[in-house]
């Protein structure tokens, strides 16, 4: 071998090595950048999740407060009424390096999916969809609750559900979500897009008359079209209800005529969903809280929590 061949090779072995050497660099870059990552989205995710509770935190202790400053009927109607302006400065709220933001909702402004019964379901589909359509979705969605397989004359079971391909099979229990309702046979997403503003789980079932909907108050059998519009007409006037007995005399009924328990309507929510959202400034990653509290005492009491990453 000459000697300009032996340059040849050595030059040859120099470039494999810097070769080498420059993929071993980039090797050692990319996973310094992977645990870089991996270091923020976890930092991010504890940050997330501190905050999210530090707004829950917030919201409660300013509930407390004002639950004791607001006691009976008619004062706690009034404070429920006007609750975004006592919450305003929880909208967005800026810790050292995270955020928050926290919501509240009446959930006795909506109609409960987990307790409300067949006529007030089919009341309250029967707004958005033909009478036949209403009682087959309130018939399906009673049996995806409910614990046995037995089909409801206009329902659906699990043979239903293969039957048509759904991906999704009854829980048989209660549902999660109010979005859960839209697995239920019969249900698309457009009809479900339609009715979220109308529908919650986890409230008590009772109806808030100060508040609630007409789409809502209309499913009530006891109230009907009629009862909600008069009921919505006295609110938009500037006019509150003290008790729910005086929404009954406005739409020409009694308890004792319509045979309809009083305890089913209340004038302020006896539980709302408190829903808090933290992330750390500038990534992508929130965490969310929903709490579910029972506000008819001076303070509130847990009554569910759940959470999960956004």
């Amino acid at each position: 071998m000459t000697r300009r061949d032996e340059r040849g090779v050595a030059l040859i072995l120099v470039l494999w090595l810097v070769v080498v050497l420059s993929a071993v660099a980039l090797e050692v870059v990319t996973s310094a950048r992977a645990e870089s990552r991996l270091a923020l989205n976890f930092r991010a995710r504890a940050v997330s999740r501190y905050a999210a509770e530090s707004g829950i935190e917030a919201a409660t202790t300013r509930l407390e407060d004002l639950l004791a400053q607001f006691q009976g009927p008619f004062p706690r109607a009034v404070l429920f009424h006007q609750l975004d302006e006592h919450l305003g400065a929880l909208r967005r709220v800026h810790l050292d390096g995270a955020e928050f933001s926290v919501e509240v909702q009446d959930l006795n402004a909506r109609i409960d999916l987990n307790l409300a019964d067949g006529a007030t379901l089919v009341g309250l589909f029967a707004q958005f969809v033909p009478a036949g359509r209403a009682v087959a979705i309130a018939d399906a969605l009673q049996d995806w609750r409910d614990e046995d397989d037995l089909v409801r004359p206009a329902g659906a079971e699990r043979v239903d559900y293969d039957r048509a391909g759904r991906p999704w099979l009854p829980r048989n229990g209660l549902l999660q979500h109010a979005s859960e309702l839209g697995y239920v046979m019969g249900m698309t997403d457009s009809l479900l897009r339609a009715m979220a503003p109308y529908v919650a789980v986890g409230s008590d079932g009772r109806v808030n008359v100060n508040s609630a909907a007409e789409v809502v108050l209309a499913a009530l059998p006891e109230l009907g079209g009629a009862g909600a519009r008069a009921i919505v007409g006295q609110r938009q006037r500037g006019g509150m209800f003290s008790s729910p007995h005086e929404a009954l005399v406005l739409v020409g009924a009694s308890s004792g005529r319509t045979g309809v328990s009083l305890t089913r309507l209340v004038v302020s929510p006896t539980r709302v969903l408190v829903v808090s959202r933290g992330w750390l400034s500038g990534h992508p990653l929130t965490h969310e809280i929903r709490a579910v509290y029972d506000v008819a005492g001076t303070r509130p009491t847990l009554y569910s929590w759940s959470e999960h990453d956004e």
